[in-house]
């Protein structure tokens, strides 16, 4: 059962290395397989691999301009495939940011309930989950602190508070932080 799925995740993985493929050749201009893997973060090899596989399942034309240079073009096929697993990607993550909100909703009720003063933790500069956090409870009219630095957490009172993370590593003496993934 285990090979399976890790045979799945790999399928899965291999397919998003193919979407990243099919939005580079859609955004540059004749990119070389040495810039797609750069840009994609994979092998030079499996490049190459995936755009013969792309090739035989008609997304991609391959075009030789000389000895050295070869073209990638994205066929119609191509172009339907990148639009459907774009399509999907959004609808997943619209899902997935419904699925925090009602979350961060639900916590925050718990705090209200509790009579709990409302802490959001982040030590990241640039944080999109901080964001949504962070417009989902204004949205709603509700009072939060956010906290940068762990150092300020000392601060808080444990009875009196109740503090949303999704760092999988904060630990903090005093408290005990609610994870909004767990």
């Amino acid at each position: 059962m285990k090979a399976i799925i890790i045979d799945h995740l790999e399928g899965v993985n291999m397919e998003q290395k193919i979407t990243d493929i099919l939005n580079i050749l859609n955004s540059k201009d004749s990119p070389s397989q040495r810039e797609i893997a750069k840009e994609a973060g994979i092998s030079l090899g499996l490049v190459n691999t995936l755009l013969k596989k792309c090739a035989k399942k008609g997304l991609i034309k391959i075009e030789r301009l000389n000895s050295r240079n070869i073209k990638y073009i994205l066929t119609p096929a191509g172009i339907k495939e990148k639009t459907k697993k774009t399509i999907t990607y959004v609808k997943k993550s619209y899902q997935a940011i419904k699925e925090i909100e009602a979350e961060v909703l639900k916590l925050a009720a718990r705090a209200e309930k509790e009579d709990k003063d409302l802490y959001l933790y982040s030590d990241e500069e640039e944080d999109e989950i901080l964001d949504l956090v962070s417009l989902v409870l204004r949205e709603n009219n509700l009072d939060f602190e956010i906290f940068t630095a762990e150092e300020e957490l000392a601060n808080i009172n444990k009875e009196e508070s109740l503090l949303l993370h999704w760092d999988p590593d904060l630990k903090v003496e005093h408290l005990e932080p609610v994870n909004i993934f767990i």
